[in-house]
């Protein structure tokens, strides 16, 4: 398994580092900017989205099922880009589709490639945060496990290996006031 990662419009590289990007441009080996674009570009890369949700020092998370690749594992809402949705549209629709609660993109947080296991994908960490009533739907909470949890709890959760770094930012952070 070979994880690529990058930063603003850095080329992904082998030993490359995970650090948060100085804008919201995709350039590079993607090809494509966050404003549109295939979700698979020449480089083969499909664009998923990933919506590091937070209320005040709380983070919203859901959990994998069991019979997905990395089942049971705990995640941040997100997914597949479609077709030529921006990819900040593309975040706002996944975390509607997955927990119910509406968001608005704040930033960009981090990028990052993961080239294996048959997948090459362009993973784009966005921090967002919800504009209207802040709980999942039952059917969210039930199929996805979908919850607030106090940032601090993440240090408890199983998260994919792509999420690392980001966690790891998250966990860093001091307290919110």
């Amino acid at each position: 398994m070979n994880a690529r990662r990058r930063a603003g419009g850095a080329t992904p590289r082998d030993g490359a580092t995970n650090a948060t990007p100085r804008k919201a441009s995709r350039s590079g080996a993607a090809g494509r900017g966050a404003s549109g674009g295939a979700s698979s570009g020449a480089s083969g890369f499909t664009d998923i989205v990933v919506a590091v949700v937070r209320d005040g020092d709380e983070v919203l998370v859901t959990r994998r099922s069991a019979g997905a690749h990395l089942g049971g594992f705990d995640e941040f809402p997100g997914g597949k880009r479609e077709g030529d949705e921006s990819l900040e549209a593309a975040c706002v629709r996944e975390v509607l589709e997955e927990t119910g609660v509406a968001i608005e993109v704040v930033k960009l947080l981090a990028v990052s490639w993961f080239d294996g296991d048959g997948r090459r994908l362009a993973l784009s960490f966005f921090t967002c945060r919800p504009t209207g009533e802040r709980a999942p739907s039952v059917e969210a909470e039930q199929r996805r496990a979908a919850r607030w949890i106090a940032r601090r709890e993440l240090a408890n959760l199983r998260f994919p290996p792509a999420n690392a770094a980001v966690v790891a930012q998250l966990l860093a952070e001091a307290p919110a006031s």
